[in-house]
């Protein structure tokens, strides 16, 4: 018989599932779409989160006809709060009657599964820029702590979405003459068929516009950035501080963090340097003895998931 465990990152743009054996090899993943009951509403998250489980389990069982899932543990963005937790818990008890399944369930943070992945521990810190923004602290004895993740209308500084938005603003004030002309213009109006860059208007004021569409808008920014435009690298820059202030916060609320190995993840961090250069040099300005994760590895936040999984389930733990 073959132990698996099954994890999950939820996010608010996609979520992974990973399977593992219990050595640790990757068996199956499934790419899968929000599952952030603030994103998508609680029974939009459950739907999707049934249909990414059924497609990360169904090549297992066919590959694997003696596979036995050992249990699962799930990273979700939008779930935290203990009733938040019962009620993924709830659907995933019944999830389990439905297909004849009986395992464990454990429900961590983001961190803990993006940490396991990077460091392959559950303490550090963790510093989130992709649509959304967040960071966390989690000490070697367990304290957690986090500041950020307050949403794109009342927090995400340093994000995808902020980066966007200010990209529009600053085209429009281009425009305006507020600002000097930035290649950023160009690359909006080829990228979406606009004759002119005032046609912006139209596109943003759609009803069907939301967060993630405006956080598309980035990429302009990053790759304007890559060829020298000073708008663009200003303002990556001044988020990447802002970013570095609400990790500052986050450090100051432990003595331990002060000393602790940084993770930076998400798009932003993964494609402009710009932004990862301003953020890292302005959080080791601030307390030197920091360190950062420079190796990558293949592992993503989901199987960090399942190699919580492992560790909480195995016949070893």
């Amino acid at each position: 018989m073959m132990d698996i465990f099954l994890g999950v990152d939820g996010g608010g743009t996609k979520t992974e599932a990973a399977a593992i054996d219990s050595h640790g090899n990757v068996l199956s993943r499934y790419l899968g779409s929000s599952t952030n009951p603030y994103v998508v509403t609680f029974e939009g998250a459950m739907q999707e989160l049934s249909s990414v489980l059924d497609h990360v389990a169904k090549p297992l069982f066919l590959s694997y006809p003696d596979a036995f899932i050992k249990g699962i543990c799930l990273g979700m963005s939008g779930i935290s709060t203990p009733e938040e937790k019962n009620n993924v818990i709830s659907f995933l008890r019944s999830y389990q009657q439905k297909h004849h399944f009986s395992f464990p369930i454990s429900i961590k943070t983001e961190a803990e599964i993006s940490l396991m992945a990077s460091l392959e521990r559950e303490y550090g810190i963790l510093v989130i820029s992709g649509t959304g923004s967040n960071t966390y602290g989690i000490t070697k004895k367990g304290k957690h702590y986090r500041v950020g993740g307050w949403g794109h209308i009342l927090g995400d500084e340093g994000s995808g979405y902020q980066i966007g938005l200010l990209t529009l603003k600053t085209v429009i004030k281009s425009l305006e003459g507020m600002l000097p002309a930035t290649s950023m213009t160009e690359r909006i109006i080829d990228a979406y068929s606009f004759k002119h860059i005032s046609e912006l208007k139209a596109y943003v004021y759609q009803s069907t516009i939301g967060r993630n569409d405006i956080a598309a808008f980035a990429r302009h920014c990053i790759e304007a950035s890559k060829d020298g435009d000073e708008l663009a690298q200003g303002i990556l820059q001044a988020q990447a501080i802002e970013l570095a202030d609400t990790t500052t916060v986050l450090i100051g609320r432990d003595p331990e963090l002060e000393a602790a190995e940084v993770v930076c993840t998400g798009s932003i961090f993964k494609h402009s340097s710009i932004f990862r250069h301003a953020f890292r040099e302005a959080l080791v300005n601030r307390f030197p003895a920091l360190s950062f994760m420079d190796e990558e590895n293949d592992l993503t936040p989901a199987d960090g998931a399942a190699l919580l999984a492992r560790k909480l389930f195995s016949e070893q733990a």
